[in-house]
């Protein structure tokens, strides 16, 4: 799978990217036809926002997630993902 991460008003760490490699890999184990995600960040007053888009043959799934820091942001915005990635999945095999 294809991961994609834009950083908006800073520079990510490789510590950062490390982890959302990792993290955004998991979703894979739910359903491996996802193609590519690609991770927003965005660095605010007090806040960190993600925003994950993963993309699968003929949808899309979105997810946005805030909180103090990205690490705690993107953990809970990987669950939203993959909860929706499940769901699909399922659907799909009860056809």
């Amino acid at each position: 799978m294809k991961v994609e991460i834009t950083a908006r008003h800073f520079t990510p760490s490789e510590q950062l990217k490390d982890l959302i490699h990792e993290k955004i890999h998991k979703i894979e184990k739910f359903n491996n036809g996802v193609l590519n995600c690609h991770v927003i960040l965005t660095k605010e007053h007090h806040e960190e926002n993600v925003e994950i888009v993963a993309h699968s043959k003929g949808h899309d799934f979105v997810a946005h997630e805030n909180a103090d820091v990205f690490e705690k942001a993107l953990v809970n915005a990987v669950d939203k993902i993959s909860t929706q990635v499940k769901k699909h999945h399922d659907k799909l095999i009860r056809r």
